[in-house]
């Protein structure tokens, strides 16, 4: 047998030897295989190959059982999830999408199974407030790998919520490298609900025992230590509950006598006690008195103490404080000085008198006591005593009962009575209090007779009694002070003092009576309806026989018309002649008298000056002349009286200037508002020698006390008030602050610093090119005057044209601005350089007279320059509110050959017929309209509404403030002239304007503050 042979029969024994049990053949290395052998190894090879398809045959059987199996268990496992109250769940990760739920996840939100099967339909229905930690937690729970569990909220399909605790795991898919998360999902409503009973039932606890107006302590009963306290057990003894806990009322020293913690201790636990009385000592060692009640209970099988300790310091201070009114009544009772008794009301028995009674009746205490009053024939008239006890019953009180008594010695006296009911050991008594009232009744009684002698007196007449208050005046009194006799009998003589205006007469006269016992003078008073009266009073007194007062007599009569003829007569002193309003004399004493009556009541009203301005008013005067603008005064004054109260004061104060007071104002609202309305007097025109004028004020306001209490600080305040409010534009009011008296020493320190600025040659001019926009040449120049301050440096124009604008020093400014421009210009033309022409700002003082004009011909000659080489730019308000001598002054200008632009167009109350008519070469645009393009579709409307309105009557234009590319742009589609800003350059000094545009193109540079 060859080889091959050999490793056949190998194969097959081994073979054989996989299917079945082994099989060990030795084989000879040189055994012959026969043909026999050969059938043996087949039969061999069936043998093995039958076992193998056994093996087969009972593997797969064995595997279908094992699935059988797991179908089985697997069906017992979801058939007893379903039957559980609860609901298993499975969803994707990242997504947090359900892809599983069983069949309860119906029975707990109301929606089938398949809604929860939607992409968001966990994030949908979790409660606001849970819905971020709940997300959160399923995101960390996917990474953690961990198990974790949660409550949270869902919205039910009925719209309500319900608590549920989701028990996740992890899952990961190795075969789709995908992560998923399942777990249950248990209804916890019932157990949430219980815990909030719980909690609530706890709060209310806790509220309870804490909230007990008594303190509570919870105590072992065993050693006495505090287990928990309330927190009127901290406010009363000053000790917090963790300090207490667990310590003794003896460790903590709460008891006021030693050795009273183990006694009481020992007693509560053999008996409950209640109301014991005990002194306590507080942590701040003050003490105070407590009613202790104590019950054993058990706690957890634990014996405790429930105390509970009532203040009741206030009770025990309360029975003293009725012990010593007991004592006080008693000594009162007996060291009145009028009569008191008690008596039985049944049968009238003295039960007790004073020294009051027996002083009036003569009767002894000892006679008096266990006596009757009827049996004492007190009573004059018995009725009397009958009439008090009804009435006392009736009324339950008797008051002022006039009656008459017989004393000891059968002497008749009058008494007034007043009677309260009293219960002494149960039977009705009375205490009375007799008062003798003899000798004011016989008072009373002449005063009746001498009523008809003063009533028809024309004289007033007041009679007091000895207290000062009034007892009777007659019909005169009313006639001249306007007080009903009704309204003044019985009220203090005082009552009258406060109507006179000066109180310093009220001092004197009340000095002149005590000490001398009479007065007589003049004084002011007012009527109860404001009416002031003058009258001339002489007051005295009437003594009794002893020296003691009677009562007072005063006797006073009007004098008001003859004031009213000194007034008359003072009248040409204390007022304006041209507008009849007081002067500022009449005015500064009305507002000292407002004063001083404020400071003398303590009223708690607020008064108010207000200083008045007429704005431009100088212009009017300049322009129209004296006469006009006196006549705009007289019809200023009664439109300002219009608008005010009857006690409010204007005066003129000089000039154009009033001055208003506004006493008794409530808050500095109502200030403000009249300030309102007499800022709308001047909204309608006045016409004035046939010249319509429009003319605003502006208002500076101070009130008193509160900004000052002397005349001269209140006007200074409000005059800095008035610039302020100029300041800030004019046509409006503003109230004084504490810096306006800073701001006025600033003022006043830069109008000296602008002079000694002139003198010193401190202002500088800076240049700002004006560029074509067609061509992108230079077309001109404007001079910006800037001030090199030698400490503040150097300092913007609005800081300084305005207050010299107000001063005056604007004429000098523009001169020396003009000098400055004119030398400059020469300079240029010396170097060679082709100057620009020159625009120079103008102010309306510079536009009155011939000075200007003057200046500028000087200023040509002396640098030997063409007049076309300067412009003059105006504001639009002052060309605008000028006459025909303006135009005049413009049209001059134009013959000299001068560039003439109007300054700020459309920001004034323009006038197209003056418009037409003046000899203008340009209009500039403002630059609060340029600001607001090309966005702001109404600035673009006005700005090219300007450059058609300027074309067409022959004008060019310039736009001021061009800061960026776009408004160039649309400047330059709109057909605007020129443009003038940052955009072309920041105003620069001469030498480096002249380095920047005189010798090579303009530039364009990013705007820079200036």
């Amino acid at each position: 047998m060859n080889v091959a042979a050999k490793g056949l029969v190998a194969a097959g024994l081994a073979m054989a030897g996989a299917g079945c049990s082994a099989i060990n053949i030795p084989m000879a290395p040189d055994l012959q295989i026969t043909q026999a052998g050969v059938l043996l190894l087949s039969c061999i090879l069936l043998l093995a190959a039958h076992g193998l398809n056994q093996l087969r045959r009972r593997a797969v059987m064995q595997r279908q059982e094992a699935l059988e199996l797991l179908r089985q268990q697997e069906h017992r496992y979801r058939t007893l999830v379903e039957k559980l109250h609860v609901v298993t769940w499975e969803m994707s990760y990242p997504s947090l999408r359900f892809i599983y739920t069983s069949p309860h996840a119906a029975d707990l939100l109301g929606y089938p199974a398949s809604n929860w099967l939607s992409p968001d339909f966990l994030a949908d229905h979790l409660h606001p407030e849970d819905h971020r930690r709940v997300l959160d937690s399923l995101r960390d729970h996917a990474l953690t790998h961990q198990q974790q569990s949660f409550d949270f909220r869902l919205y039910r399909e009925c719209g309500d919520y319900v608590w549920v605790r989701a028990i996740i795991n992890r899952v990961t898919s190795q075969e789709y490298e995908a992560a998923s998360l399942h777990g249950l999902l248990i209804d916890i409503q019932e157990q949430k609900l219980a815990e909030q009973a719980l909690r609530s039932s706890e709060q209310k606890f806790s509220s309870v025992f804490h909230n007990c107006p008594d303190t509570i302590v919870l105590a072992d009963a065993e050693e006495g230590r505090l287990m928990a306290v309330n927190q009127t057990f901290e406010e009363q003894f000053g000790i917090s509950m963790s300090d207490a806990v667990g310590h003794t009322a003896t460790e903590l020293n709460l008891w006021n006598e030693p050795g009273t913690g183990p006694r009481l201790l020992a007693l509560l636990l053999t008996r409950t006690k209640s109301n014991v009385e005990l002194e306590f000592r507080r942590a701040d060692g003050s003490r105070f008195t407590g009613l202790l009640s104590a019950r054993p209970v058990s706690i957890d099988g634990q014996p405790v103490l429930v105390t509970v300790i009532r203040d009741i310091s206030a009770l025990k201070l309360t029975q003293e404080q009725l012990r010593l009114s007991e004592q006080k009544f008693s000594r009162a009772f007996h060291a009145s000085p009028d009569g008191l008794l008690i008596t039985k009301a049944s049968d009238g028995m003295l039960l007790d008198v004073n020294e009051g009674f027996t002083r009036i009746t003569g009767y002894t205490r000892a006679q008096a006591i266990g006596s009757s009053t009827l049996a004492l024939r007190i009573w004059r008239d018995d009725a009397d005593r009958t009439r008090m006890v009804e009435t006392l019953r009736r009324d339950g009180r008797v008051r002022d009962m006039l009656s008459q008594i017989t004393t000891a010695t059968d002497q008749v006296r009058w008494v007034e009575i007043c009677t309260e009911a009293l219960t002494i050991n149960d039977q009705e008594c009375m205490l009375s209090i007799a008062r003798d009232v003899t000798e004011r009744l016989e008072m009373e009684n002449s005063l009746r007779q001498a009523a008809t002698v003063f009533e028809n007196t024309t004289e007033g007449v007041i009679i007091t009694d000895s207290s000062g208050n009034i007892a009777a005046v007659n019909r005169a009194f009313s006639q001249i002070t306007g007080v009903d006799a009704a309204d003044a009998i019985g009220q203090p003589l005082r009552m009258l003092s406060a109507n006179v205006e000066d109180q310093e007469v009220v001092a004197q006269a009340s000095r002149a009576i005590r000490e001398q016992g009479h007065w007589q003078g003049e004084s002011w008073n007012r009527r109860p309806n404001g009416e002031l009266y003058a009258s001339w009073s002489n007051v005295s007194q009437v003594l009794n026989v002893d020296g003691s007062l009677s009562h007072l007599v005063a006797v006073f009569s009007d004098i008001t018309p003859l004031k009213h003829t000194q007034a008359r007569l003072d009248h040409q002193a204390h007022h304006d002649p041209l507008t009849g309003l007081p002067n500022r004399t009449l005015f500064e004493a009305r507002l000292r008298e407002s004063l001083h009556s404020q400071a003398l009541n303590h009223e708690e009203h607020i008064g108010a000056l207000l200083f008045i301005d007429l704005d431009r008013f100088k212009q009017i005067n300049d322009s129209l002349g004296h006469p006009v603008g006196d006549s705009l005064l007289q019809l200023v004054s009664p439109r300002l009286c219009s608008v005010l109260r009857d006690i409010d004061t204007v005066a003129r104060h000089g000039g154009d200037e009033f001055i208003v007071l506004l006493p008794n104002l409530r808050t500095d609202t109502d200030a403000a508002a009249i300030a309102d309305k007499l800022l709308a007097v001047f909204r309608a025109p006045f016409i004035c020698a046939g010249h319509e004028l429009f003319v605003s004020a502006s208002i500076g306001i101070s009130l008193f006390p509160t900004d000052a209490d002397d005349v001269n600080s209140l006007i200074k305040h409000a005059d800095a008030a008035m610039y302020r409010a100029k300041n800030q534009g004019r046509n409006r009011y503003a109230f004084y602050t504490s810096d306006l008296t800073a701001s006025a020493h600033q003022r006043l320190e830069m109008e000296n610093d602008m002079r000694r600025g002139l003198e010193r040659n401190e202002f500088v001019l800076h240049y700002q090119p004006k560029l074509d926009l067609s061509s992108g040449k230079l077309d001109g120049a404007e001079a910006l005057v800037r001030w090199n301050h030698p400490q503040r440096g150097m300092v913007e124009p609005d800081q300084f044209i305005p207050l010299a604008e107000e001063t005056g020093l604007i004429v000098d400014l523009g001169r020396t601005i003009l000098n400055i421009a004119c030398a400059q210009l020469a300079q240029w033309h010396d170097q060679g350089l082709t100057a620009p022409r020159m625009a120079i700002n103008v102010s309306g003082a510079q536009l009155i007279g011939d000075h200007l004009v003057n200046d500028i011909r000087r200023a040509l000659a002396k640098h030997s320059l063409s007049a076309s080489q300067l412009e003059l730019e105006i504001t639009e308000d002052f060309v605008m509110n000028q006459n025909r001598e303006a135009i005049v002054l413009l049209d001059l200008f134009s013959s000299m050959g001068i560039h003439l632009s109007i300054d700020d167009f459309g920001t004034g109350y323009s006038s197209l017929a003056y418009l037409k008519e003046l000899p203008l070469d340009t209009l500039k645009i403002d630059r609060s309209f340029v600001a607001g393009l090309p966005g702001n579709h109404h600035d673009a409307a006005i700005s090219q509404t300007i450059i058609v309105l300027a074309h067409n009557l022959g004008m060019a234009v310039i736009a001021e403030g061009v800061e960026n590319e776009l408004q160039r742009e649309l400047l330059l589609e709109q057909g605007c002239d020129s443009i003038q800003g940052y955009l072309v350059s920041r105003p620069l000094p001469a030498d480096e304007f002249a380095n920047a545009f005189l010798r090579r193109a303009p530039s364009h540079q990013p705007s820079q503050p200036v």
